[in-house]
């Protein structure tokens, strides 16, 4: 029979493994690594489970280890506006724990078998005054984020519909790719999306989005099928 202290002695080196290849981690060093990996705690969730909503008290930072996170706004009348997704390395939550002020907004699991690592706002505390480079690296992808947002607010103010559905397609592409470093880019040419999440990220109605999606298969840009848009030509996105 294998031990409890030699499974969670397991888990925790599995844990500091998948904590090496997290961006904001880079720059720790194996022992730190491992230290950070005993702070963590594992949580899964399946498809459209909550992990906190808009208005939750925030007491922890959580970094995503396998599936796919949706950061939404929720209006009064039901709308719903998709802000970002994030992918296994990203984290989030981290306002919060900054600024001390209840969660800004909604973070949904996309996929079933989501888990996600959390740490407590004191043990992050500790950790940022401890391993300074990690402040330095949150604030650089936090920088990226507030770029793709003023991408969004652009695309909202001066393109259309049409324009916007191509611009998202060809930002989600991007992150895809860059998702799978180490393997020819050009080889992930697809999206797992339906047309709803992508209303939901252009702000618009899921007819509307279904039409533009339709028209750039016809002019020979996407490819659609089941939940899947294929990129045919990533570059004529850019165009609209």
């Amino acid at each position: 029979m294998v031990s409890t202290s030699y499974n969670k002695k397991f888990d925790l080196e599995s844990r500091a493994l998948f904590l090496r290849r997290v961006p904001i981690f880079s720059g720790v060093d194996e022992n730190n690594l491992f230290k950070i990996a005993t702070i963590t705690y594992e949580k899964h969730y399946s498809k459209k489970n909550i992990v906190f909503h808009e208005g939750d008290y925030g007491d922890a930072l959580y970094i995503i280890k396998n599936g796919r996170i949706k950061i939404s706004k929720i209006y009064l009348d039901g709308r719903e506006k998709t802000l970002t997704i994030l992918k296994s390395g990203d984290f989030f939550g981290e306002m919060s724990i900054f600024d001390d002020l209840p969660r800004s907004a909604t973070a949904e699991a996309m996929d079933n078998g989501v888990i996600l690592l959390s740490i407590n706002r004191k043990d992050f505390e500790r950790l940022i005054i401890e391993n300074p480079s990690i402040a330095l690296r949150i604030m650089k992808d936090l920088t990226r984020r507030i770029r793709q947002i003023n991408e969004q607010v652009q695309d909202l103010a001066f393109k259309d519909v049409h324009g916007r559905v191509a611009s998202a397609i060809y930002n989600l592409l991007k992150i895809e790719q860059e998702a799978y470093k180490g393997m020819d880019k050009d080889s992930i040419n697809y999206l797992k999306i339906t047309h709803q999440e992508l209303a939901n990220i252009v702000g618009s109605s899921r007819e509307t989005v279904t039409r533009a999606l339709n028209k750039l298969q016809d002019e020979g840009v996407i490819s659609i099928s089941h939940q899947q848009i294929t990129i045919i030509n990533k570059d004529e996105l850019l165009n609209y």
